[in-house]
């Protein structure tokens, strides 16, 4: 029995079965989430290993090596790539198995550079293993067009820009590029230092040693405890100043100049003749992209009324909610021109408008009802499936057409019976409709 009987034999059942998916499907649009790109694993691994202060040799023989030798017994590595610099070592990894979990082989990763930790120098404090993911890529992009330079306006966008979006729900963190964080410079003299008999190395360890906060125990004092926490933090660049070296009353000031000064960037960028100054928005993985960016936009609206920032431009430099959104209005735009032309062609053709009528509706009830389907697969509205959406409206009409025209030559041969027709029409093309649409 071919499914045109079976709908002809039980049409109450049919109808009942399409409302029900009309109305799942309805209801499954509203919560499918929306992305620009789908959720794929690709089995890439990048190690990044900072260490401030050295020479892209030094790095290469007491980091880069040790690292590339613990990694290489990864199993089911394709290539491995790395780049040793004055600050820091990268080193990419490309796996040739794409079915497998890159997040446990990142953490196989951290294992085997824990294991050589030993082996690399002792003042290396971190390293970073990351894998790529569609969701690493900032939301948005937002900058900052002003009279003023903002390059050193990290504390006032940190205060009233970056710490208000961050509050956002959906909104995973907010990255503040271009106005990098101020530091404080110890600015040794040479001469100074040797006048002084003080070597480098002694004065380094100087200064970590007098700037500390841990944690010193209790003390039990009959029915109370006091907690006792030494404190040693140098808090301002005046305190720095005053820091006693020997006990002949020497101070750092004596033989270094102390400042407070913005970082030093090894990059620029410039927006209309400026430094481009302006913040990234990284959304959580599994939040919606639409909805997130919408939140965003109108946080944006109200730190745009603070005083303190007027005169300055906000410039989207980029948005994926907007491409994703264009998209959706593609898609709808692509449907209602498939569904005017199949109304036009068919009615020319057949000057029948209950046969051209179904194909149009068939159109909407089928798209609806996709979209059901792939929010409980767990499947996402992005730009592949969209497309994908965009390729079957044609072949949905294409298939239509011929069906109906199919259901037509076979009404010439038998007007009085349309049941026959329509299951002796549908039944001579759904063989090869079957296959041209697998």
């Amino acid at each position: 029995m071919t499914l045109a009987e079976l709908s002809l034999r039980r049409p109450v059942t049919t109808v009942m079965f399409f409302v029900s998916m009309i109305v799942i499907g309805l209801l499954a649009a509203f919560k499918l989430p929306l992305e620009q790109f789908p959720d794929v694993n690709v089995p890439f691994v990048f190690v990044n290993i900072p260490y401030p202060g050295s020479t892209p040799k030094e790095i290469e023989r007491q980091i880069t090596r040790p690292a590339e030798e613990a990694l290489s017994t990864l199993p089911g590595i394709d290539s491995m790539n790395s780049t040793s610099r004055a600050d820091n070592a990268g080193i990419f990894i490309q796996f040739s198995d794409w079915d497998r979990d890159i997040s446990i082989t990142a953490s196989e990763a951290r294992d085997r550079l824990d294991a050589i930790r030993s082996e690399l120098p002792a003042d290396l404090q971190r390293y970073f293993v990351q894998s790529f993911s569609p969701t690493d890529q900032p939301l948005k992009m937002i900058r900052f067009s002003s009279d003023r330079d903002l390059k050193g306006s990290y504390t006032l966008i940190q205060r009233l820009i970056q710490r208000k979006l961050e509050r956002i729900p959906g909104v995973a963190r907010v990255e503040i590029t271009g106005a990098p964080p101020p530091e404080v410079e110890i600015a040794i003299d040479p001469s100074r230092l040797a006048s002084h008999n003080i070597g480098l190395n002694e004065l380094s360890a100087k200064l970590q040693a007098v700037n500390f906060s841990v944690s010193a125990g209790d003390i039990n004092a009959g029915d109370r405890r006091i907690r006792v926490q030494p404190i040693g933090e140098i808090k301002t660049v005046a305190e720095l100043n005053r820091l006693p070296l020997n006990d002949k009353g020497l101070k750092l000031s004596d033989i270094a100049d102390i400042r407070y000064k913005l970082q030093t960037q090894d990059f620029g960028r410039r927006l209309d003749g400026k430094p481009a100054v302006g913040v990234n928005v990284f959304r959580e993985q599994n939040a919606n992209l639409v909805n997130v960016a919408k939140s965003v936009d109108a946080e944006i609206e109200r730190i745009k009324t603070e005083p303190e920032l007027s005169g300055i431009k906000f410039i989207n430099v980029e948005d994926q909610a907007e491409s994703v959104t264009s998209s959706i209005n593609e898609l709808i735009e692509a449907g209602v021109i498939g569904s005017l032309l199949s109304i036009i062609v068919l009615f020319y053709f057949l000057r029948h408008w209950p046969s051209t009528l179904m194909v149009s509706l068939a159109i909407p009830v089928c798209i609806v009802m996709t979209l059901g389907v792939m929010y409980f697969t767990g499947m996402t509205l992005n730009v592949l499936t969209m497309m994908g959406l965009l390729l079957g409206i044609g072949m949905l009409v294409d298939n239509s057409v011929v069906v109906v025209e199919s259901i037509y030559q076979q009404r010439e041969k038998y007007p009085n019976d349309p049941v026959r027709c329509a299951i002796e029409g549908t039944r001579s093309v759904q063989l090869a409709i079957s296959c041209g649409t697998l």
